[in-house]
């Protein structure tokens, strides 16, 4: 069981790991940790192209309880969860920072995030 487990959670890091839309939603939301936004307005600051892979994601990700949304007068809001440590390890890994080449430090956190409780996860490396 436990073996089934870790591959299905390896699988989905892996897929949020590759999908643009996907880290740069959390970015936004990593820049912004405690505003609500509807799907008009992060279209627009997000500058994705594509609306549909940008509601995936949306969909993909308040799934996985990295955002949280709730109907506002009809239009969804979303914002970034306040679970922690989810909520501390996005704002910490994601937010704006000078990153080396070859930086995997948002696949290691998002491995983190999502086997937390996993003997076999791995801890984020410290900041210099």
């Amino acid at each position: 069981m436990l073996e089934v487990e870790f591959k299905e959670n390896k699988q989905l890091v892996e897929e949020l790991c590759r999908n643009q839309y996907h880290r740069e939603i959390l970015r936004f939301f990593a820049r912004h940790p405690y505003a609500r936004f509807d799907k008009q307005v992060l279209l627009g600051g997000l500058g994705l192209s594509d609306t549909h892979r940008v509601e995936m994601s949306l969909e993909a990700l308040s799934g996985q309880k990295l955002l949280e949304t709730r109907g506002g007068r009809g239009t969804p809001l979303y914002w970034l969860t306040r679970r922690e440590p989810v909520h501390g390890a996005i704002k910490s890994v994601l937010t704006p920072e000078v990153h080396q080449p070859g930086d995997n430090r948002d696949r290691m956190a998002m491995m983190q995030l999502i086997m937390p409780l996993s003997p076999c996860s791995v801890m984020v490396p410290a900041s210099k």
